[in-house]
């Protein structure tokens, strides 16, 4: 069957935001907690729900971390986020020929549609399921299947692009084909031991992916 949808996770596929979003939790947990997280610290239970990554840091202090959180984020977004190079392309070309293409990301609503919206991806964007949307986040199916439920699609014609781990898993729950997408991955080894169905080292490689399905 040929892949006529592309489901793409957000941070760390479509957008290079590892820097906003480390930056932004070190800031809450230090003016919050009075704590200084090192890179380790910063990368627990990474691809979670804000709340539950925060949950990790201070049980008690989750709401005042998270608003912490979003006021760095939001005076900070312009100028530490951007879109990965040759994902606006893509996402061109891949609409082009006449696919499906949704979001399915472990993000709040506001934040993604701050992104898809600030970097003018939303004229690609068919469906952007988040966090807030479904009762289970990745990698439960949950947010795949919402998202094919939203574009009308089937599992079978759908493809799963992410960066981590738990866009694999949730692929695979949803019974639908998974891409490991490299080129902005913090997971490295781990992502390929996932073992995604394809894996694609650039954009490009994911418009070559579906045109050769």
């Amino acid at each position: 069957m040929a892949l006529v949808t592309v489901l793409f996770d957000l941070d760390g596929t479509l957008i290079d935001s590892y820097a906003l979003i480390a930056a932004a939790f070190r800031h809450a947990a230090r003016v919050v907690v009075g704590r200084d997280l090192d890179d380790d610290q910063v990368a627990v239970k990474w691809g979670e729900p804000l709340p539950a990554r925060f949950a990790h840091v201070a049980p008690t202090r989750v709401a005042a971390l998270v608003e912490a959180y979003t006021a760095y984020y939001d005076a900070h977004h312009a100028r530490l986020c951007a879109p990965f190079p040759g994902v606006p392309a893509m996402l061109a070309a891949l609409g082009s020929r006449g696919c499906r293409l949704g979001v399915v990301t472990s993000k709040r609503r506001r934040s993604t549609a701050q992104a898809l919206e600030g970097f003018g991806l939303t004229a690609w964007i068919r469906a952007a399921v988040t966090a807030e949307d479904v009762p289970a986040p990745k990698p439960a199916p949950d947010p795949v299947l919402e998202a094919l439920r939203r574009l009308g699609s089937l599992p079978g014609e759908a493809l799963v692009v992410g960066d981590g781990v738990f866009d694999i898993r949730a692929a695979r729950a949803a019974e639908v084909l998974s891409a490991a997408a490299t080129w902005g991955t913090r997971e490295g080894p781990a992502l390929l031991a996932a073992g995604p169905d394809y894996v694609v080292a650039t954009p490009q490689e994911v418009v070559s992916l579906v045109a050769s399905r």
